[in-house]
This record gives structure tokens, C-alpha cells and sequence, in this order.
């Protein structure tokens, strides 16, 4: 995954070795470099990522304008599988993560998760796919990659192909992990068509892959939040509220034109784009953020209704099992 060049971020590993299942897990902590004298004041505060791309670019954001700071916390950001980080913030190993859709999976299933902001209302993400193929139905009988199964790309993936009249019975959809992963396999044959969040469908296009459809315009749902455990709502409201205020005015600067060069300054950065590029990331990001931190209860019904619909669970659940925006609503209202 691409990086900040220079000494923005550095890497370091973090085990838990109270929790067996966390045992071999190695966790990239990406630290902003602490102010001297200063970090020792802020409380820290692990919040669990899978990558760095749109779906939790006002955090990442958040952090590296030192938002966290103002409101006197040391943000670590960690890399770390889906499954593994709702595990870990299960055990209070992790306090937040940047997930939506998987907060959703897990809360239905008893896992204790409560999806408390949502920061992209809808995805930006491109199904693409090598020369040949022309519309989504050609994929019948083909391969198709997602970052990870359960996961929001997974999710995205059978909404799409769904609506297309196809279904795992007849499109074989692989895990071909985060990253870079799913654009190597398409780029050695592996698989025929690969789900990409921005930037990385646009590079692939660039590339001379077909971007055969923008998702977002299918499914429009959650893309990326912010989760706690319904512990840390309860004990901890302060911090909650704080995190999420750092967030969601990040969310707001990014849409601020007045922001835009320092934001497109950052993609360029971050992602490793032309200014060609990183305008045209920036445009989706805009439109994509959510800057109350909320979405319609409606959209998280439909989650709900795509867990059942996958098996997840056998029926629909309240919402309030799996989101609580009481915090994000107090936010809002001020």
C-alpha cells in the first residue's frame, strides 16, 4: 500500500500476547511523529484500519493535520486484517476501527460492535476487469477478486452481481487480500476482474485495464466509520465524543474548497498520483463523505438485509443492535 515518502510515517510491531488468536499478528502502527514534551499529555488511542485508502481517508486525515491533538489524543493508526481488528477490539486490544459494513456483520452475529459514525456514505470503488470483457454479465463463468470475504468490497461485490442476475454459482469470487494483491492477480491472469477502491481503480485504468463500472453508482451504502464497543460508548463518552468530533471535522475540511490544494497536496502524497489523478480522486472523495457522520437508518436496514441475504444471519435485526449514532447526533446538533 502506498505511503507518505520522507519520515511521516514509520512502521512498528505490536503484538498482544494475552490473546492467543492475536499471537502472530503483526500490526504496522503508522505513528505521526510525536511533539516533544507534548504526546506524554495526549491520551492514546488505537483505532484498527485494513488499509489506507478512501473508505478511511478522514481519519488518516484527522490525524496527520493534528485534529487528535486539539482534542488531546495520540492517535495510533494500525494496519490490520478485517476480522482480526473487530477480534481485537472485542478484547480492548483496539478502541475504535475504521470499518462499516463488517462493524454491521459482526454486531448481527452478538459480536460486541456498534457502529458509531460513518464517514463515507457511499463507496468509490471500480470493478475492474481485463480487455475483453464489456459488461458485467461477461463475467459469468470468469474469476473476480475482492480484498477479503465479509468485508465491504466482498459485500459490494454480490450486491453488483446480483443486479446483473449472477451469483457465486457462477462467477468464482477469490480473496486475494488487501492492497496490492487483487491488482497483481489480475495483472498476471489470475482472476478476470478485481474490486478496487480510489485511486487504485483509476491507476489500473490508466494502465490500460477496463474500469467497467463505478459501484458507487449500484450500491450506496456505508463505506467506511468509525466502530467502538458498546463498553466504550457506556465508559467512556468523553472519548468517544472526541474521536469522533476529530473525525467528522476532518470530513468537512476535505469538502471545503477553500481546503482543496492542501487536500489534493495530500493525496498526491499519500497515494503517489499526478495532480491529474488526485483531482479526480478528490471530486469522488467529496462526494462520497458523509459530514454529519450519520447516515438514513434506511441504508443501515439494507445492510442489515444484505447480511440475511448472505447468510450472515437468518433474519433482520433492530438497527440499534449494530449502530449507535447517539454521539455523532450530540456532534451534529452543536
Amino acid at each position: 500500500m502506498a505511503l507518505l515518502r520522507g519520515s511521516v510515517f514509520t512502521r512498528r510491531k505490536i503484538t498482544f500476547p494475552s490473546y492467543r488468536f492475536l499471537a502472530r499478528i503483526v500490526l504496522v502502527i503508522l505513528i505521526f511523529p510525536a511533539k516533544s514534551g507534548f504526546a506524554a499529555q495526549l491520551a492514546e488511542v488505537r483505532i484498527g484500519s485494513s488499509d489506507i485508502s478512501l473508505s478511511n481517508f478522514s481519519t488518516f486525515y484527522a490525524r496527520d493535520r493534528g485534529l487528535f491533538e486539539k482534542e488531546g489524543i495520540d492517535a495510533k493508526l494500525i494496519l490490520v486484517k478485517t476480522e482480526a481488528a473487530l477480534a481485537a477490539q472485542s478484547a480492548g486490544d483496539l478502541d475504535y476501527t475504521t470499518f462499516s459494513t463488517s462493524v454491521i456483520d459482526a454486531a448481527v452475529k452478538g459480536i460486541p460492535a456498534r457502529l458509531v459514525a460513518v464517514t463515507i456514505k457511499q463507496p468509490a470503488v471500480g470493478l475492474v476487469v481485463r480487455k475483453g470483457i464489456e459488461d458485467v454479465t461477461d463475467l459469468k463463468g470468469r474469476k473476480v477478486g475482492v480484498s477479503s470475504f465479509g468485508g465491504l468490497l466482498h459485500v459490494a461485490a454480490l450486491y453488483v452481481l446480483k443486479h446483473y442476475g449472477l451469483s457465486p454459482k457462477n462467477v468464482t469470487i477469490l480473496a486475494t487480500g488487501p492492497g496490492n494483491s487483487g491488482i497483481a492477480a489480475l495483472k498476471t491472469g489470475s482472476i478476470d476482474g478485481v474490486f478496487l477502491p480510489a485511486p487504485y481503480d483509476m491507476l489500473m485504468a490508466r494502465e490500460g485495464f477496463t474500469l467497467l463500472l463505478d459501484v458507487g453508482t449500484l450500491y450506496q451504502l456505508p463505506f467506511g466509520g468509525i466502530s467502538a464497543t458498546p463498553t466504550k460508548i457506556r465508559e467512556k463518552p468523553g472519548e468517544v465524543e472526541r474521536v469522533l468530533r476529530a473525525v467528522v471535522q476532518s470530513g468537512r475540511l476535505i469538502a471545503d474548497p477553500r481546503n482543496s490544494e492542501d487536500v489534493i497536496a495530500y493525496i498526491i502524497r499519500l497515494f503517489k498520483l499526478d495532480r491529474t489523478l488526485a483531482e479526480q480522486f478528490y471530486r469522488r472523495l467529496v462526494a462520497s463523505l458523509s459530514l454529519t457522520g450519520m447516515v438514513e437508518m434506511d441504508k443501515i436496514r439494507l445492510a442489515i438485509e444484505s447480511a440475511v441475504e448472505r447468510g450472515v444471519i437468518d433474519k433482520p435485526v433492530d438497527p440499534a443492535m449494530v449502530v449507535d449514532f447517539s454521539v455523532a447526533r450530540k456532534l451534529d446538533q452543536k
